[in-house]
């Protein structure tokens, strides 16, 4: 047996990245589905000897957006970047490649590919910017596969032909591949949301201040909403609103004021948990507005952001809480709205 000499991805908690691989390869620790937010801080959370020691994958929450990391440690003796790719397929005994190779599962940016940047040897690294997995049949379980390329093992190098239809192929594909893993993935429908719903927030060619709002009309009381965008920002936090009740079946509303990049971009993912029967007519809608009163070119078209969105707060992601709304002057630029009408 020799050592595989590049990042890892575990197929067991046993696997030392021994080649050829033996053992089950069904229960990749590495592959990790983290719920239905953002983890802060992905790196610290699962790159320490003692998360690596465990599989720290939860289940698949159905109706909603769920985020998938996935980690590798570098067996090489020399720093490398890595290219993470993920697939999805329904569950089966075995699975060969024409069941899931066109099913390529993409980032909140919208791309094929996460990176597992500059690490080290003998280092342990995650992705930042994770995968979004939100399965359309939850009446079968699924699996996950995920890859690990790098210049010495480049993903057409790594991953099988589709003229594998064959058990002896499939192992054989199985036993040299040490980027590759599979995960089998558990749906559940505790704490599904009633809905969710995913837009897009398109890259400017210029960064803006923005707020991000989330607002509810005719929901009931004890409703629940959340959002969150999957790419981080450049100081490595996420935008995102973790549950939140709604206290009034009238308008009633969340954001969150952010520095947006230039050139950011990332899918908006919205849920509602139902607390009762809304009204007739209710609605959640996503928005996004600029602040003016920073921008000396638009002070003078914005509104006072309380009139604009009367009982709105402000959620800071500082502090993670609830704060009161700043005085801030606002240009309402879009919106994403899910409406139900009266029969």
């Amino acid at each position: 047996m020799t050592q595989y000499n590049s990042i890892l991805l575990r197929q067991n908690l046993q696997d030392k990245g021994l080649m050829p691989r033996t053992g089950g390869w069904t229960a990749s620790p590495d592959i990790i589905p983290a719920g239905i937010s953002p983890v802060s801080d992905p790196t610290a959370v699962y790159t320490s000897a003692e998360s690596y020691a465990t599989n720290p994958g939860q289940p698949v929450v159905k109706n909603a957006s769920n985020y998938i990391y996935l980690r590798g440690k570098n067996l090489s003796s020399e720093t490398v970047t890595g290219e993470v790719r993920v697939f999805y397929a329904k569950q089966s005994l075995f699975l060969y490649p024409q069941q899931w190779l066109q099913n390529g599962l993409k980032t909140s940016q919208g791309s094929e590919t996460s990176e597992l940047k500059d690490l080290a040897a003998g280092a342990i690294g995650v992705t930042t910017d994770p995968f979004a997995f939100v399965p359309t049949d939850t009446g079968e379980h699924h699996c996950l596969v995920g890859f690990i390329s790098t210049p010495d093992h480049p993903f057409e190098n790594q991953k099988p032909p589709n003229a594998v239809t064959s058990l002896g192929k499939l192992a054989q594909w199985i036993g040299k591949t040490g980027g590759a893993g599979w995960h089998n993935v558990q749906f559940t429908d505790a704490g599904a949301p009633t809905f969710t719903n995913s837009t897009d927030y398109p890259a400017s060619d210029t960064p803006q201040k923005v707020h991000i709002t989330i607002t509810c009309t005719g929901c009931a009381i004890g409703s629940e909403v959340a959002f969150s965008c999957g790419t981080p920002l450049p100081n490595g936090k996420y935008i995102k609103l973790p549950k939140t009740k709604v206290s009034t079946t009238g308008t009633v509303g969340f954001f969150i004021p952010a520095e947006i990049p230039a050139n950011w971009t990332s899918e908006v993912t919205y849920s509602y948990w139902a607390g009762g029967p809304p009204l007739d007519d209710w609605s959640v809608s996503m928005s996004v507005s600029v602040v003016t009163n920073e921008d000396p070119t638009l002070e003078e078209y914005g509104r006072l952001a309380s009139d604009v969105f009367p009982n709105h707060e402000m959620y800071c992601l500082d502090s993670n809480c609830i704060k009161t709304m700043p005085k801030d002057y606002i240009i309402p630029c879009g919106s994403d709205m899910t409406l139900m009408v009266p029969k």
